[in-house]
């Protein structure tokens, strides 16, 4: 079982990734642009929408050589930053098959079936991201990850855009992670985003929102 630890920003001005991604340190770290990376989320969910309402993800992401299946939860709270058990498998099943009920036999499934239980999954999102990487490392070491995710969401509600910076700590101190957030919010105007892109995507496009549900 694997673990997240991270800080998500809502960023208003795209100008701010420009900028971000143009430092050549952050926090005393060595930053190297990995890149640009598009990537095709989609989550499902129970039609009474258990999923949601336990604040859990599962969810199948494809990108350019590979889908994986991942299933998050909450993990210790009052750390300053969020943390969430995270299950991920490369996976060939495909969005419609997992809809359909043919369901592959790897963790992440088995981890939400715990919520879902025998209920069929629908997908309740869709969410394409077009992601720049960031990673910060010390001696040649990385310790952190920043996502700079340009976001649209597609739902029963129309679609929505939206842009977050998450910074991801890499096998390192969780302590150092926040460190790295106050650097950043000292230098530039970014807002506190909650936990989940599913939350928020469900609060803006989908039949059942997230309203009773605090980030």
């Amino acid at each position: 079982m694997g673990f997240e630890s991270e800080l998500k920003y809502t960023v208003r001005d795209k100008d701010i990734f420009t900028r971000v991604a143009g430092l050549q340190e952050i926090d005393a770290y060595r930053v190297r642009d990995k890149g640009f990376h598009f990537h095709r989320d989609t989550y499902f969910d129970t039609e009474d929408r258990r999923l949601l309402k336990a604040k859990v993800v599962f969810r199948h992401r494809e990108q350019k050589k590979s889908s994986i299946l991942t299933f998050k939860a909450p993990g210790k709270s009052g750390c300053g930053f969020y943390h969430r058990i995270e299950i991920e498998a490369v996976t060939v099943a495909t969005p419609e098959e997992i809809t359909g009920g043919n369901l592959p036999d790897l963790t992440p499934v088995k981890e939400a079936a715990g919520y879902f239980g025998n209920e069929s999954l629908t997908a309740a999102l869709s969410v394409a991201n077009n992601r720049r990487i960031l990673e910060l490392s010390r001696q040649r070491i990385p310790r952190f990850e920043i996502a700079l995710d340009d976001v649209t969401f597609a739902g029963p509600g129309g679609t929505a855009h939206v842009m977050e910076l998450e910074v991801e700590s890499v096998a390192w101190e969780d302590e150092d992670l926040k460190s790295v957030g106050e650097w950043l919010t000292g230098r530039f105007d970014l807002f506190p985003a909650g936990p989940s892109k599913y939350i928020l995507g469900m609060e803006l496009v989908g039949e059942v929102t997230g309203r009773n549900i605090k980030p």
